[in-house]
């Protein structure tokens, strides 16, 4: 496989695992492995790089020593120095600068011949040994601009033909070029499954495609960043840090336009820990921009190209998320959990599926050298592959509540459309491709917007149906649906095993989504006192008094003993001691569990219910109701007792989700009581 790949794209690929442990790590990867190709020999590599090595440290100018080297350069009249050389066009002057930044000077004269021989000198710069000169009588508008560029030899590929590389492609097998690709990207394939390739390859795809927006959230040490530093210059790593509006998209002031603008890529790294300036003005403006490739600050309205992704850290619980994530949303920063923000998500990667970096997961054989793969990737933003295959399947919507209005939506389509185009670009540049590899294409690609659909159903489900995005061929008429591991992972809500006295389900909601909470109520000799345990906060408290003061108003009629009142200390336990538990909405809940402590009266287990108290015994309505009947759907709960006052918004559900729960209005805490209480247990 090494020797045909070197023979097919001579000059154009290296031995990675010798890229590793250089000594000189500060350099771009992409130098390291030009030097490496073009000057080491495989019999006598170790000696070959000791010699690029000390010649690299002789020439690299470190930014302590640039003054040092400007001195030199003028004493001596010219110098050779290693550093990345770039070129600009000043119309103005109708003449072409070069910024050389190792020894901080912007206004560099440059011959042109240097500039059309080496075009990506205008793009991003290149890296190079660098011969400079001195000469005080150069003069431009009455400046004196004495450095001059005599030499350049450039330590990049300067010239790419794409269409040479799609041709060459032929040449392989996919699960040959699989394998090159994962090379290229510096590691060893060896090490994955054929599904890990395809995934990791997916991290490429904002790469080669323009304005695609990527989640990826995963375990630390998974490399979620490490193809984008070392594979891509034209991808620029926010890591931390402060973003503004002005840095991502245009400085008012300046009129520079920010880095959407300039990459093909911009990722967000440790995006829980990234500090936007004013974020709901930014998401505002990175919705736009997410949805149409066009951002307007002041009157400029401004159209760019380059892809969004977001990147974090996940925990994990054996293969899979966590089953403390209600969505898979969560380490997000709250400002980006917005629904309008995350529809226009195009995929979702499960990062949680590709394994670790560890020292056995580096590349042992070739791939291609960064530099030429990278600006091949550049290009590939270019090539419209997706218009060949359109016509060949169908998106299609494999639940039962296909054709609904809420079914596959135009962000759908168009998600789809992306994530298949960019795997064609990586994978099958040329075009040709079977049905069979189209269907896989397809499945991954369907796969990852199926994951944003599932996490907006649990965030909204009343605007977001369940859906189960699948691809149907048109030759041969078969449908694709990707399985989704992660979606059938739930909280683990356990509700009691049979009714129990003093033992209660309630509905609340914590964050943007509902939960079961079990309350635990108990009666034992005392002075009338209530006990609230379980981090139970003001709010909580008020109804606890609440549902106690109408309870001794109304003893008789519950049929409670009135030595109660002082003979009795009842215990309010709401369980999981350790999270804090606020609201009114428990007030029902209360009421029930504490008559049924009083009475030792069991209180259904398969029923929940939640509603405020009122001293008089009335039931009020309570905010977040459909996440709560949700929350009680997952668990499995039979019968929800709600206010009648919510029950239109509860009618809002989806309907699948109405026919799994009976939802019982109450307007009393008689009505409650009289659902909730067994009165003849057997």
């Amino acid at each position: 496989m090494n020797l045909k790949l070197k023979e097919i794209f001579k000059g154009k690929v290296v031995n990675k695992a010798h890229t590793l442990n250089t000594g000189v790590d500060e350099f771009p990867r992409y130098v390291l492995e030009y030097l490496i190709d073009n000057y080491c020999n495989e019999e006598t590599f170790y000696e070959d790089m000791e010699k690029v090595a000390r010649r690299l440290k002789e020439s690299f100018v470190y930014g302590a020593e640039a003054e040092k080297i400007r001195y030199y350069i003028r004493e001596n009249r010219s110098h050779s120095v290693i550093a990345n050389l770039e070129a600009r066009l000043v119309e103005t002057e109708d003449k072409y600068w070069a910024t050389i930044s190792a020894i901080n000077e912007d206004f560099v004269n440059i011959p042109e011949n240097i500039v059309r021989q080496y075009p990506m000198l205008l793009s991003g710069g290149m890296w190079g040994t660098i011969d400079i000169t001195y000469d005080e009588t150069e003069i431009h508008n009455r400046k004196i601009r004495p450095f001059k560029i005599a030499g350049f030899t450039p330590f990049q590929v300067s010239v790419i033909n794409l269409d040479d590389f799609i041709e060459r492609r032929r040449e392989f097998s996919t699960e040959e070029w699989l394998d090159i690709l994962i090379n290229s990207c510096g590691l060893d394939p060896a090490e994955m499954t054929r599904r890990q390739k395809l995934l990791y390859l997916c991290r490429c795809i904002p790469l080669v495609e323009t304005n695609i927006n990527m989640v990826e959230l995963a375990p630390r040490e998974t490399g979620k960043t490490y193809l984008y530093r070392n594979i891509s210059y034209y991808a620029h790593v926010l890591s931390g840090g402060k973003a503004t509006p002005a840095q991502l998209f245009i400085n008012l002031n300046s009129g520079k336009v920010g880095e959407v603008g300039v990459r093909d890529a911009v990722v967000f790294d440790e995006i829980a820990n990234t500090d936007f300036t004013d974020p709901k003005a930014l998401v505002s403006i990175m919705q736009g921009y997410m949805q149409d490739a066009k951002f307007s600050r002041g009157k400029k309205e401004i159209l760019a190209f380059a892809s969004l992704v977001f990147v974090g850290n996940l925990d994990v619980q054996g293969a899979l998320p966590h089953e403390k994530y209600y969505h898979l949303f969560e380490p997000l920063p709250d400002f980006l959990q917005v629904i309008a923000f995350l529809d226009r998500i195009h995929g979702y990667l499960p990062g949680w599926e590709i394994p670790k970096l560890t020292p056995r997961s580096y590349s042992k054989d070739y791939g291609f050298i960064t530099d030429y793969f990278c600006e091949i990737m550049h290009e590939l933003r270019r090539v419209d592959l997706f218009g060949e295959i359109r016509h060949r399947f169908d998106l299609v919507d494999w639940s039962d509540n296909a054709g609904s209005k809420n079914s596959i939506s135009g962000r759908d389509q168009r998600a789809v459309s992306k994530t298949t185009s960019g795997l064609l670009k990586l994978v099958y540049p040329d075009g040709k491709i079977t049905d069979e590899e189209l269907e896989t294409v397809l499945e991954i690609s369907c796969e990852l917007r199926q994951r944003v659909r599932d996490q907006l159903h649990l965030m909204a489900p009343g605007e977001y149906d369940r859906i189960a995005l699948g691809a149907r061929i048109k030759s041969t008429q078969r449908v694709v649906v990707p399985e989704l591991p992660d979606s059938k992972r739930v909280q683990k809500i356990e509700l009691p095993e049979k009714p129990s006295v003093g033992e209660v389900v309630g509905l609340a909601v914590a964050d943007d989504h509902g939960c079961i909470l079990r309350f635990e109520m108990q009666a034992t000799p005392g002075t009338g006192r209530i006990v609230p345990l379980g981090s139970i906060q003001r709010v909580m408290r008020e109804s606890i008094e609440a549902a106690a003061q109408y309870i001794r108003a109304e003893y008789e009629a519950l049929g409670v003993s009135a030595e109660w009142r002082k003979n009795y200390d009842v215990a309010v336990l709401a369980t999981f001691m350790g999270i804090p538990k606020e609201g009114s909405s428990a007030g029902i809940t209360i009421v029930t569990g504490i008559v049924s402590a009083l009475k030792k009266i069991p209180v259904r287990n398969d029923l929940a219910m939640t509603g405020e108290i009122t001293i008089m015994g009335k039931v009020l309505p309570v905010g977040g109701i459909q996440q709560k009947i949700r929350a009680a759907v997952d668990a499995g709960v039979k019968e929800v007792l709600l206010p009648a006052d919510n029950m239109k918004e509860a009618e809002g559900l989806p309907s699948y989700m109405l026919k799994s729960v009976k939802l019982t209005p109450v307007t009393s805490i008689k009505e409650v009581l009289d659902a909730a209480l067994v009165l003849n247990p057997q």
